[in-house]
């Protein structure tokens, strides 16, 4: 299931493109989709995600630099994304290796704990500036 989830938003990430001239949503070919946060919508605060999407196609795309203005941690979870698709990838493909590996498992566990952790401290950060 895992695996499954991380190819879908790896490949998304590929399949559309980055936001071009200005524009805040990013693309599938040339269709802008929208950009719609129901958290920001209901509040008008950001949410803990709002622009991740963006960053990681951006990050996935290359722009580095464009990917950390989007969103700080888009980077660290497409990381995060990849390597937990790759590791599902070798147990599939290998499935002796899950034996041998599994000690990186409880590591990729810990990650998304650290991951989340690392979400709230940013969404507190971003909240201080509204202020």
């Amino acid at each position: 299931m895992i695996f499954i989830v991380c190819f879908g938003i790896l490949s998304g990430c590929l399949i559309l493109t980055p936001p071009k001239n200005g524009s805040p949503c990013v693309q599938i070919g040339n269709i802008p989709l929208p950009g719609i946060c129901m958290f920001r919508s209901v509040t008008g605060i950001p949410c803990p995600g709002c622009s991740l999407l963006r960053s990681m196609v951006s990050a996935m795309h290359g722009d580095v630099v464009k990917s950390l203005e989007y969103h700080r941690l888009g980077l660290l979870t497409l990381v995060y994304v990849a390597l937990q698709f790759l590791f599902r990838l070798a147990i599939l493909l290998f499935p002796m290796l899950g034996i041998r590996f599994s000690r990186f498992d409880s590591y990729l566990n810990r990650g998304i704990i650290l991951l989340a952790v690392l979400f709230g401290v940013n969404w507190i950060l971003i909240l201080i500036q509204l202020i």
